[in-house]
């Protein structure tokens, strides 16, 4: 059955029709609110799309610089020559300065660091690690091994805790087994200069246990023997 219609609701106005009544008022009234507004909206998309072109831009053009860098010197097989680390160097600096903001540049700092440690250049190499570390993250394969390069740059300034510190940290990403050893090797190193082979020892026996190369097992067990006549 029907319901039946009260002559109060026939009395009142519709609904739907007052709302669109309000909103239409609304939008008579603030013309030029809703106009600024949909202007920066329209603004921020077309702003978002062009910086997303732009970095894509950039980051072709970085790449490019990036690949003639470090083509430049990985035909030298590890061959230490100058005029060519140097080339590699300008190239990455160039990078650096035109597209900060591209992974290639800081791909180019932890590259940067491994060049300057070949030249013997160390407080060069250390900044170029660390302004790589800046940025990189824990899960990054190249920070646990920009540490690793850090501890060898403290290593040659005779800075022996800061080479600890950031052998230890290089330890602490979890890059395998085989970082693991040489690391652990790097700390007992670093313990025999500093005149504690106690601690050297340890080292080397965690090394050993983590091991399965038979060279490098042989090669820590004369270490280990070594240390008797310390």
């Amino acid at each position: 059955m029907a319901r039946k219609i009260a002559v109060k609701e026939l009395k009142q106005p519709d609904r739907f029709h007052v709302i669109s009544v309000k909103v239409f008022r609304y939008i008579s009234r603030n013309k030029k609110t809703l106009y600024l507004l949909s202007g920066i909206f329209i603004l921020a998309i077309l702003l978002s799309g062009g910086w997303y072109f732009y970095m894509s831009n950039c980051e072709k053009k970085a790449q490019e610089i990036y690949s003639s860098a470090y083509n430049s010197y990985q035909i030298l097989n590890h061959k230490k020559d100058n005029k060519e680390y140097q080339k590699a160097v300008n190239l990455y600096e160039e990078l650096i300065k035109k597209y900060p903001r591209t992974y290639a540049a800081h791909l180019s700092y932890y590259n940067l660091g491994n060049i300057y440690f070949v030249l013997g250049e160390i407080d060069k190499s250390i900044n170029a690690y660390k302004r790589f570390l800046g940025r990189a993250s824990d899960h990054n394969v190249l920070t646990s091994l920009a540490y690793y390069g850090l501890g060898y740059c403290y290593e040659a300034k005779k800075e022996y805790a800061d080479a600890m510190a950031a052998f230890n940290n290089s330890i602490g990403q979890n890059t395998g087994k085989f970082y693991l050893v040489m690391n652990y090797q790097n700390i007992g190193r670093i313990y025999e200069k500093m005149n504690k082979p106690e601690k050297a020892e340890e080292y080397y026996k965690m090394a050993l246990e983590q091991t399965n190369d038979s060279f490098t097992k042989n090669l820590i067990k004369m270490k280990i023997a070594m240390l008797a006549y310390k």
